[in-house]
């Protein structure tokens, strides 16, 4: 063998797995393999009257929650967050950030970077964003705060990934949360419109029936 040989070959060899890794982590990017017309649809809501509450007991606490309309939104999963939530996810264990509409494109996501930390999703955006895009952002990547209504759709959302389409349908609703005392030590109101940001403007949907609809998925 030729003096810097072993060199040379040892260079060719990390060019080839650096190459092989940028090309899996392409694969991965989620971004990249969205269909635009699987998700184009908006969420269906349907205000509900007079429904009785769905209340159980967890952890020494009475959970009551007062349904405020039925729901059904099919979006991509751009975040997902099932730990170091807070002190009630034993009431609401996930939390999934949906993309839907206008932004559930490739041609908009791959300017767009998403965060889902703290009960809240952050987004981010970069200035070659289409313009007619970011006017629909805050109306079209919306964080859901998930209960699921039983173990079979509780199990269905644990194995929901970062990219995946998803169906979620059941109920947005309010939430109760008292002591061993009856007090009320914690109230959560859902939101019940698209437009709005900030601080109350999570879904908190009761989930009764999830599809992931790419079967592929692990």
């Amino acid at each position: 063998m030729r003096p810097g040989s072993i060199d040379n070959a040892v260079v060719h060899l990390g060019r080839i797995l650096g190459a092989a890794l940028l090309f899996a982590s392409a694969c991965r990017d989620w971004r990249s393999h969205v269909d635009p017309t699987r998700a184009a649809a908006e969420p269906e809501q349907v205000e509900v009257k007079g429904a009785s509450s769905i209340e159980w007991e967890a952890k020494g606490h009475r959970i009551i929650l007062t349904p405020r309309a039925s729901y059904r939104i099919t979006g991509y999963a751009a975040d997902i967050s099932r730990e170091l939530l807070d002190e009630w996810d034993f009431v609401m264990p996930m939390d999934l950030a949906l993309v839907w509409g206008p932004i559930a494109d490739p041609a908009v996501l791959r300017h767009l970077s998403f965060h889902l930390s703290g009960r809240y999703v952050s987004y981010w955006y970069d200035a070659q964003t289409p313009a007619a895009a970011r006017g629909a952002l805050a109306s079209h990547i919306a964080n859901n705060h998930l209960l699921p209504a039983d173990d079979e759709i509780a199990r269905a959302l644990s194995r929901v990934r970062v990219g995946d389409l998803v169906t979620l349908a059941g109920r947005l609703v309010d939430v109760e949360v008292r002591d061993a005392g009856a007090r009320t030590v914690f109230r959560g109101r859902t939101s019940l419109s698209r437009n709005d940001v900030g601080s109350g403007a999570c879904e908190i949907l009761y989930v009764e029936t999830v599809d992931r609809h790419d079967e592929d998925s692990p």
